[in-house]
């Protein structure tokens, strides 16, 4: 006999664990996508529309918003503006609206980028923690609201859904 016998259902064990791990951590995400932006500006009146689908579990969920910047973002923050609707499908409750704004930080008080990555930065900032009931979905709508009417640098605005327990 040749080898080692017993390490290959080791290394196909710890496969299976990493596997699992990793799909783990996607398990309870109800809702990931990035939408595109003009990287040569974005326009105040253009709004993104992220449209949640209906949960199939209730319980209470966690939303984030996440922005790519380049290096060509020439402030420290972005605000944006978010106007959101939970629809109810139940019909004991008509649909909840809210309007918030959000400040992410793009670069901290030294001039030091924040955020992840190399040539674009990733930022996720956590937004609001929501009770949804099966069926529930969510349209979300979101601008920036920076005093000009164009901001440039930006190249992606996502959202992020994900549930954390049931009720």
């Amino acid at each position: 006999m040749t080898g080692r016998p017993h390490i290959k259902p080791l290394i196909a064990a710890v496969a299976c664990l990493a596997t699992a791990t990793f799909m783990s951590c996607y398990q309870n995400t109800a809702f990931f996508r990035y939408l595109p932006v003009n990287v040569k500006g974005w326009e105040k009146a253009d709004r993104l529309e992220f449209c949640v689908p209906s949960v199939t579990a209730g319980g209470y969920y966690v939303e984030e918003i996440g922005v790519r910047t380049c290096r060509d973002y020439p402030y420290r923050q972005l605000s944006l503006c978010i106007q959101q609707k939970v629809i109810s499908t139940t019909g004991q409750q008509t649909a909840r609206e809210k309007k918030d704004t959000i400040v992410v930080d793009v670069y901290d008080e030294e001039g030091r980028v924040e955020g992840r990555g190399i040539n674009l930065k990733q930022h996720l900032v956590p937004f609001k923690s929501l009770k949804l009931n099966p069926g529930d979905s969510i349209v979300m709508h979101i601008s920036h609201a920076m005093q000009r009417l164009s901001v440039e640098g930006i190249s992606d605005v996502g959202v992020k859904v994900t549930r954390q327990y049931a009720d």
